[in-house]
């Protein structure tokens, strides 16, 4: 989009990262739901209450999930481990 002084507005961008590990769960849950629900500082309490309750309970499934499929993931890994022939691998799992 190009405002009215010629200054072209391609949108913002967050770079986030990390030191000698990936994301937790809860952090990608906490980005997910920036792109998911905005709250408006603007909007009548009611509604924000309503809406902060909402996001808690999102950001709690969003977790929870994240670390379901961690878990079976892992299973994933274990499995092939076991099957070629690596089983010492497995202790780096963290299990």
């Amino acid at each position: 989009m190009m405002d009215s002084e010629g200054v072209i507005n391609v949108g913002s961008v967050m770079v986030q990262t990390t030191q000698g590990r990936g994301f937790t769960p809860e952090e990608i849950a906490e980005r997910a739901l920036a792109r998911i629900l905005y709250l408006s500082t603007e909007a009548p309490e009611p509604i924000r209450m309503q809406a902060e309750a909402y996001k808690d309970q999102l950001r709690y499934i969003l977790t929870f999930y994240m670390h379901e499929a961690i878990r079976s993931h892992h299973v994933t890994l274990v499995n092939k481990f076991t099957k070629a022939g690596h089983p010492e691998l497995i202790p780096i799992l963290d299990l």
